[in-house]
């Protein structure tokens, strides 16, 4: 009777101690969860009912863990200020302000909380696959390089740039110019994986965290490290590269303009780019909000690191077609090529 009287004691021990660990898991996914879920998948998923006050304290969480400037004091204020809106709101709407200043803080100005609404499809005609694309002129091939969002055609996109510049390549075209004006980034994984029989193997530019340093890699037609990663195919073309960027080449269109910063045959020309030279991360809330983060800065192969500042090309030059002139000049002068 003491064994089994001992046993059933140990039993009810157990099970109370497996209960008590469920349910302080149970507790930690509640508070936890949704940032974790965000950092690992890029969804925050709430287990158990939303509220206003558990949204803001994952986007304060998110923006606090992992935002480039959050270990300042302006960000610390502004999560304070973010925590006592939280704790009367009735609806998520009220803290989109105070939320967003916070985020701000935390990101700078590459970031920003971007509140759920109804996105309207581009028209075909304006769609980023409708706008890219690799002409040649005399012997020079030119690739358009619009921006591109991460829900659109991305291999698509890659691919048209791809099979475009191994098509001027076989057709014996003498150089490249790679066309980022109006580019305003989104998904640079397409971009380079587009562009990369311009490219060389290895790393094509880096981000640097608060924690740690990254590399985005090229390796034969395929991309890694540095938004969606895509693989085209063709091969290479060492071919002299001439880089076109302008006041409105932004984001993920500066990053681009950097993977070519510093080869010996390339060569930028234009105005200042915009100065969101940057790693974002973007994070889905279910409600269809989004939280678009900087995380780290760009470095270029050359060691220079961008983040809110103007890249300045190689050569300036006046705005409108001045660089695509100086562009074809250079190429001409030092390359021999005909455009």
């Amino acid at each position: 009777m003491d064994t089994m009287s001992t046993a059933k004691k140990i039993l009810l021990v157990l099970g109370g101690v497996v209960v008590a660990i469920g349910l302080a898991l149970a507790a930690a996914c509640y508070v936890w969860g949704p940032t974790l879920s965000a950092q690992m998948t890029g969804q925050a998923k709430f287990l158990g009912k939303d509220s206003p006050q558990r949204y803001a304290r994952t986007v304060l969480d998110l923006s606090e863990s992992m935002g480039v400037y959050a270990d300042s004091e302006e960000f610390a204020a502004a999560r304070t200020k973010a925590e006592e809106a939280a704790k009367d709101a009735e609806h998520q709407a009220e803290l989109q302000d105070v939320l967003d200043q916070a985020v701000h803080a935390a990101g700078g100005k590459h970031s920003r909380l971007i509140p759920a609404e109804t996105q309207q499809p581009d028209a075909e005609e304006d769609s980023p696959t409708a706008q890219v694309g690799v002409t040649t002129v005399g012997n020079v091939a030119v690739a358009t390089v619009p921006g591109i969002g991460r829900n659109d055609e991305i291999q698509q996109y890659a691919d048209t740039l791809t099979s475009g510049l191994i098509e001027a390549r076989d057709g014996g075209a003498c150089g490249a110019i790679v066309d980022l004006r109006g580019n305003d980034g989104g998904d640079m994984g397409p971009m380079i994986a587009g562009l990369s029989p311009l490219l060389p193997d290895g790393t094509a530019l880096e981000f640097v965290s608060r924690a740690n340093t990254s590399q985005v890699t090229v390796d034969g037609n395929a991309v890694s490290g540095g938004g969606t990663p895509l693989e085209t195919a063709g091969g290479k073309w060492e071919a002299p590269t001439a880089v076109l960027v302008d006041a409105t080449t932004a984001s993920s269109g500066e990053a681009t303009m950097l993977a070519f910063r510093g080869l010996d045959d390339s060569r930028s020309f234009g105005t200042p780019t915009a100065g969101f030279a940057s790693g974002n991360m973007v994070y889905d809330f279910p409600d269809g909000s989004e939280l678009m983060l900087t995380v780290a800065k760009d470095k270029a192969r050359t060691g220079e690191e961008f983040s809110e500042d103007p890249v300045a090309p190689d050569t300036p030059t006046d705005s409108g077609d001045a660089a695509l002139d100086e562009a074809k000049a250079w190429l001409h002068a030092e390359h021999g090529c005909e455009a």
